[in-house]
């Protein structure tokens, strides 16, 4: 029996900085992952001398990763990451809040009869941004060293945090799907879909308006997302820390503070971290030994609250590598872009086209003529690395990325029926065409090597529920997590006290700096309770 002080289960984003934090500490910290590599779906791979990103094409700063850097230690330079919008030929690129207009004005010549609903849109995107400004208005205090200067809590963090509890009510009330809430604005469906239909199915009003904001906020680190993964991996091991791979844990057993892996290991902990799926968490917990009838209820509560529930939607992404210098995409694209083929957006597309009594028919023609339909209304979503680090695909090539929200349990459906190589093949195809149509006249026979990844490789290669790339869905009623940010602190405990949570699955909306938040406050958390441990087995109040 191997004994640690912390094990972190998950080497994700929020794993990775847990670790990191847990190990600058000097604790006896090992981060197991199920997988052969670190980093779950941040990084990248190479192919034929291409480096492609796994999940994240860019990185939002919010305040929070380029600070958690700075107080790691740790120095990676970020490139500039344009955000260009493309809906048919029309489009701008996003660099200051001015261009805001722009993208209004841009609506305007593409919807001339809702001029008047483009023109209240615009202030609600608006007013949106003003809140960002205060809530991401300072780097958060979490990253900045302790104890704070005088000068600094007087001037800047009391006003802030001030401001911060005001703004965070204004955001409060805007919580309801944005669909809804554009329905109030405007009846033109397809005007509603081009603006949302890139954002996860029942996004909050807020959070997606708020998009206009973040993306100015983008970031590449050269050398790809990887270059944090290894970073972060070479300040754990540095400072002592340990990384196993290829390590699945199957069993928790709480009241001896033990686990058990697939692959037979076992080891004992004072604290442990689950910074993965929390529908796996609370499977592989082993009730059978819990002894505490109160907490074995609660951890009973937790299972039923989460049956049931579904994963945000997943992502279908293409993986293309094309005989052409990056200036062939470049001048079209930007090295990242929202394309939309057709203004009518997906408003008169919808997968209950394709169900019938509640399933998926199994007419392959049918399902094969309506993803046709969907990719070509849809808004592809396409990353081009090259175009920010010139280091990233051999000279005279390119590499691209092309993805769109997609539904996992069609993806399935497409399995079963013993599709999914077909299907696969067919939306690439449709990828290719579409892009053809916007950059260079039969571009299929420029594309060397295409791979395809869909939610179910995702669901295959994390265990994420539905194969989700955001944690739960908005859909869910109840929804099973916390969501409310005055209460991100709460959301890294769980039922047991020697056991916590963070990433994705802890609090929603989730993404990068989320992840990485939950896992900085996660950490806190253990080093705090690893602290009054000590105090105790001392017998005084040295540690306090």
């Amino acid at each position: 029996m191997n004994h640690v002080d912390v094990i972190v289960v998950g080497s994700g984003i929020a794993g990775l900085t847990a670790t990191a934090y847990l190990s600058k500490e000097k604790l006896n910290v090992l981060l197991l992952e199920k997988e052969a590599e670190i980093g779950g779906l941040l990084g990248s791979f190479n192919v034929d001398g291409h480096v492609l990103d796994k999940g994240a094409r860019g990185i939002i700063n919010s305040g929070i990763v380029i600070p958690m850097l700075r107080q790691l230690g740790i120095d990676i330079e970020f490139l500039s990451n344009p955000i260009k919008i493309t809906i048919g030929s029309q489009t701008i690129t996003l660099t200051d809040e001015s261009d805001i207009e722009r993208y209004g004005s841009m609506l305007k010549q593409l919807y001339p009869d809702n001029i008047c609903d483009i023109d209240i849109i615009l202030k609600d995107i608006q007013y949106v941004m003003k809140i960002m400004d205060v809530l991401y208005g300072v780097e958060n205090p979490l990253f900045l060293p302790k104890p704070y200067e005088m000068d600094y809590l007087t001037h800047t963090l009391l006003p802030w945090i001030f401001k911060f509890v005001i703004n965070t009510r204004k955001m409060s009330k805007m919580l309801d799907p944005i669909n809804d809430f554009l329905r109030t604005r405007t009846n033109n469906e397809s005007l509603i879909m081009i603006i949302t239909q890139h954002f996860f199915s029942m996004t909050p009003t807020f959070f997606a308006l708020s998009y206009f904001k973040l993306y100015l906020q983008y970031h590449y680190p050269k050398g790809s997302t990887q270059t944090i993964v290894d970073q972060l991996k070479s300040l754990i091991l540095s400072n002592g820390g340990k990384i196993e791979t290829n390590q699945e844990v199957m069993r928790i057993d709480v009241e001896s503070k033990q686990i058990t892996t697939a692959q037979g290991q076992r080891y004992s902990y004072d604290q442990l971290l689950w910074a993965a799926d929390t529908n796996a968490f609370y499977q592989v917990i082993d009730r059978n030994n819990i002894r505490s009838r109160k907490l074995l209820s609660k951890i009973e509560h937790k299972i039923k609250r989460y049956e049931n529930k579904t994963g945000a939607d997943s992502v279908l992404t293409g993986y293309m590598l094309a005989d052409l210098p990056p200036q062939y995409f470049g001048n079209i694209f930007g090295p990242h872009c929202f394309y939309t083929v057709r203004k009518e957006g997906l408003a008169g597309i919808s997968l209950e086209d394709i169900r019938q009594d509640g399933m998926f028919t199994k007419d392959k023609k049918r399902l094969f003529d309506w993803i046709s339909d969907f990719v070509e209304y849809n808004t592809l979503e396409i990353s081009i690395p090259v175009l920010r680090d010139p280091t990233l695909s051999p000279e005279g090539q390119t590499g691209l990325i092309v993805s769109l929200l997609f539904d996992y349990q069609l993806v399935k459906h497409l399995d079963e029926l013993k599709l999914y190589e077909e299907f696969k093949d067919h939306i690439t195809s449709l990828m290719i065409k579409h892009l053809s149509n916007a950059t260079v006249e039969d571009l299929n026979k420029y594309i060397r090597k295409t791979i395809v990844s869909t939610p179910l490789s995702i669901a295959r290669k994390t265990h994420n529920t539905h194969g989700s790339l955001t944690g739960w869905s908005f859909a869910n009623k109840p929804f099973p997590t916390e969501y409310r940010i005055i209460r991100i602190a709460k959301s890294v405990l769980t039922p047991v006290d020697s056991i916590k949570q963070a990433g994705q699955w802890t609090f929603n909306p989730a993404g990068v700096p989320v992840s990485i938040l939950t896992g900085k406050l996660a950490s806190d958390a253990i080093i705090k309770d690893v602290v009054k441990s000590i105090s105790k087995k001392k017998g005084g109040s040295d540690f306090e």
